[in-house]
């Protein structure tokens, strides 16, 4: 019996060995962004992208702080310091602090001159909340 219960502990030991082998090939294939509030909002939070496919990232936003009603949000060419005013790629509006979406752009495009930028409102798209630059 003892050698049983050795022999399983043994199988669990390599199981989670190869297991944690897994997740850090998957790592690789995902990146969590770190979204900081902006003028003078009190949102913040992250989201993380997945690549889901060769041509497509699924983006998974979780604010705090944000309201209940929508936000727009986008993934904008540039950085948080200097964005192009124009959405390379919508997302799905945080509503109640999260968002989800799949883009048709790979993680590694992303990752080369991008931004995840969220607006006040609809009405005030113009007033930015939080921004995240994506980079490795």
């Amino acid at each position: 019996m003892a050698v049983t219960i050795q022999r399983l502990v043994s199988i669990a030991v390599a199981v989670f060995v190869v297991i944690g082998g897994v997740a850090a090939v998957r790592a690789a294939d995902s990146m969590t962004v770190k979204l900081e509030p902006q003028n003078n909002s009190t949102e913040s939070g992250s989201a993380t992208l997945t690549k889901s496919g060769d041509q497509q990232t699924k983006v998974v936003l979780n604010v705090e702080g944000a309201p209940s009603t929508q936000q727009p949000v986008h993934i904008h060419k540039g950085t948080c310091d200097k964005l192009d005013p124009k959405p390379a790629y919508p997302l799905s509006p945080v509503v109640g602090g999260k968002s989800e979406t799949t883009v048709n752009a790979s993680l590694d495009d992303l990752t080369h001159g991008y931004a995840i930028n969220g607006h006040k409102s609809a009405q005030e798209a113009k007033t930015y909340v939080f921004c995240g630059n994506i980079k490795e």
